[in-house]
């Protein structure tokens, strides 16, 4: 299970233990993740870059200036790390990743993916998936007039944490369609022995 340091807790000891991207030999056989999500996440970090500096495993703390390109692929597992760092920097204990996962979502919608956002719900889950993961598939697989039921298959990137802004995310572009009060529950996870992680989402009529 992939874990990070709390809030306020010292440098991220437990975070994921990774070699800076460049002198990475496995690169190319690791999930990734888009630039455009990776930005969110930097730009958070480099607002507080000081105390991002001791959440963050020194290997990436190139992330504090180097450029990052929106169509680049990064991977996922320094992504997390990123993530976490991120949330350390909130008093807000796990829900700050949720915050997170909400966040970039309004960003999203409001810029590089509004036309997404607009489309139905199976296929706005599938597209704004794979266009930010190189590995995993969201799908919609029940819909009714107040829930919407998906899976997330193939990701071996699960973790609490991680799925919490996953969770946040695509309730919030709900509430950007137009949900009144979504709210989501997150009954089956990988990372505890699923065979999937399943994410139900649920607003008021």
């Amino acid at each position: 299970m992939r874990s990070c340091t709390a809030p306020g807790a010292p440098p991220a000891t437990d975070a994921p233990r990774v070699k800076p991207t460049r002198a990475r030999a496995d690169h190319a056989r690791v999930g990734k993740t888009k630039g455009t999500v990776v930005l969110k996440a930097v730009k958070v970090l480099r607002g507080r870059k000081d105390e991002a500096k001791k959440q963050l495993p020194a290997a990436l703390h190139h992330y504090l200036q180097d450029r990052i390109v929106v169509s680049s692929w990064y991977p996922e597992d320094e992504f997390f790390a990123l993530l976490c760092a991120c949330a350390a920097l909130f008093p807000m204990g796990d829900s700050a990743f949720e915050m997170l996962g909400a966040e970039t979502a309004r960003d999203h919608a409001q810029n590089m993916y509004a036309d997404i956002v607009k489309r139905d719900f199976a296929s706005r889950a599938k597209i704004m998936w794979k266009t930010q993961h190189d590995s995993g598939e969201f799908v919609l697989t029940t819909e009714s007039d107040f829930s919407a039921t998906y899976e997330l298959h193939d990701w071996d990137y699960a973790s609490p944490k991680y799925c919490r802004v996953v969770g946040g995310y695509f309730t919030e572009l709900h509430r950007l369609s137009g949900a009144q009060s979504p709210v989501y529950t997150h009954p089956v996870c990988k990372s505890t022995k699923g065979d999937r992680c399943v994410f139900v989402v649920s607003w008021l009529g």
